[in-house]
């Protein structure tokens, strides 16, 4: 018996790997000599004892492939039993086994008592089956004590029977220690039958995880590679978007420097000033837009640097939102401002987060037809520390929840069409974000199509340190 009673894992192993050996191994060539081995007793064995054999091949091969059914529907559905059900079936197994082997052995136990040579025969075949009868072990130990007696009495039978007097003492225990000899044989130098069902199971175990790495390792490769080349995809759109943004605005400025070098050769300037401040926006439109490029490549880099200083943030809130109150009041949309009375001087990086604020405020403002655009501070707690969440909402179109994932994603455009439409290198976002994150906050975003959107801007009272580099 074993020492340790066997895990759930390890019973469900030795039935998948005793079907495998008692079957798929041995079933071809045990079918064939049991079958074979009577027309042999019928050739060389006077009288009946042939019918003995064949009679216990009959009935060994019925109940063997019987067996065979049974276990191989345990084996299939061996991971929907718990392990005491495990356990109980194994035990009528290894007496169904005990009776196959009984009746294939018993037979030939047997032609000890038949004139010669049925006792060679006999012993002959009991050998073969000390040889089937000790690889039988994989599933459990206990499986060998249940098999091997009825064989090594064979053994000892038949060859006792080859000789006379005190010899036949002699050759029968020499016979019984052939099947025993077998049997240690067999545990291929394991100190017990355990020990070497152990190893195999571990070795087994071993194989096993180390296909599900490759297979994990496999999956994650495939994954990778899709995302690479889904960045890659983003990318090539996404410089085929800018190749166009930034060829509308210059397109602009030279158009319009054309139009007013030909109205200074021809001494007619009055549309000159209405022309130059069309080339002052569009330089304006384009110069944001390298910049938010550039931004982002040092962000990547790790060279952009924060300065944080004291500043009044309501001040700061107060002149974004009427930075972009033009854009907005030329949608016919409203701009609110709501900032709580606790929210005053804060330490951050001044600039930085005028640029986080009218990003999210100018995208409001973009796409808000007719519209609300509230902006909204309220204190707030960022981990143990201190902070304001100001939230920018509007009233616009809305965004899908398959592409509100994708907005914080670096060359990835939530709308291609509407970002050509209304301009924007459509890196706003990913700036913000990144910006937020290294002063110690954050960006998130809720929308709903046809009810608008909601950017809250999370940021701590005070940074720490003079400098400090934004990594990507």
């Amino acid at each position: 018996m074993d020492a340790v009673p066997p895990s759930r894992r390890t019973w469900v192993m030795r039935i998948r790997r005793f079907a495998e050996v008692a079957w798929a191994q041995h079933g071809p060539t045990r079918y064939f000599s049991v079958i074979a081995t009577p027309f042999m007793v019928g050739l060389f064995v006077p009288d009946w004892w042939w019918a003995l054999c064949a009679a216990g091949a009959v009935i060994g091969v019925v109940v063997d492939i019987r067996t065979q059914a049974a276990f191989a529907r345990l084996a299939e559905h061996v991971e929907e039993l718990d392990e005491a059900d495990i356990e109980a079936a194994v035990q009528n197994y290894l007496l169904a086994i005990a009776a196959v082997t009984a009746a294939y052995v018993v037979p030939y136990m047997l032609l000890a008592f038949s004139p010669q040579p049925g006792p060679v025969i006999g012993l002959l075949f009991c050998a073969g089956a000390a040889l089937i009868c000790a690889t039988l072990h994989v599933m459990t130990p206990t499986m060998v004590f249940y098999t091997i007696p009825t064989v090594i009495l064979g053994l000892v039978l038949n060859a006792s029977d080859l000789t006379i007097g005190l010899n036949k003492i002699i050759v029968g225990g020499m016979a019984g220690l052939v099947g025993i000899n077998a049997i240690m044989a067999a545990r291929a130098g394991a100190r017990s039958f355990g020990d070497l069902i152990g190893a195999r199971q571990r070795a087994e175990e071993a194989a096993e995880e180390l296909e599900a790495r490759v297979r994990e390792r496999t999956a994650q490769l495939a994954i990778a590679t899709k995302r690479a080349q889904a960045a890659n995809r983003a990318k090539s759109m996404f410089l085929a978007n800018m190749s166009h943004e930034l060829r509308t605005p210059l397109n602009a400025v030279i158009g319009y420097a054309e139009i007013i070098e030909e109205d200074l050769e021809s001494g007619d300037t009055k549309q000159s000033a209405e022309d130059l401040s069309r080339i002052r926006n569009a330089a304006g439109h384009l110069l944001t837009m390298i910049n938010e490029v550039l931004d982002l490549s040092r962000i990547e880099a790790g060279k952009l640097e924060l300065r944080p200083t004291e500043f009044d943030l309501p001040v700061l809130l107060r002149s974004s939102l009427d930075t972009v109150r033009p854009t907005a009041s030329k949608h016919r949309s409203v701009c609110q401002l709501n900032v709580a009375r606790s929210i005053g001087q804060v330490r951050l990086d001044e600039t930085r987060v005028r640029q986080c604020l009218l990003n999210l405020l100018s995208n409001a403002a973009k796409f808000t037809q007719g519209g609300v655009i509230a902006l909204d501070a309220r204190p707030c707690r960022i981990g143990a520390a201190a902070g304001v969440a100001i939230s920018v909402k509007d009233t616009g179109p809305g965004i899908a929840e398959d592409q509100l994932a994708r907005l914080f994603q670096p060359f990835v455009q939530a709308d291609a069409t509407h970002t050509r439409q209304h301009d924007g290198a459509g890196l706003g976002l990913v700036i913000t974000r990144r910006l937020a994150r290294a002063m110690g906050g954050d960006v998130q975003a809720s929308s709903r199509l046809g009810q608008g959107s909601t950017f809250t801007l999370y940021l701590p009272l005070r940074m720490e340190g003079e400098n400090v580099a934004v990594a990507a």
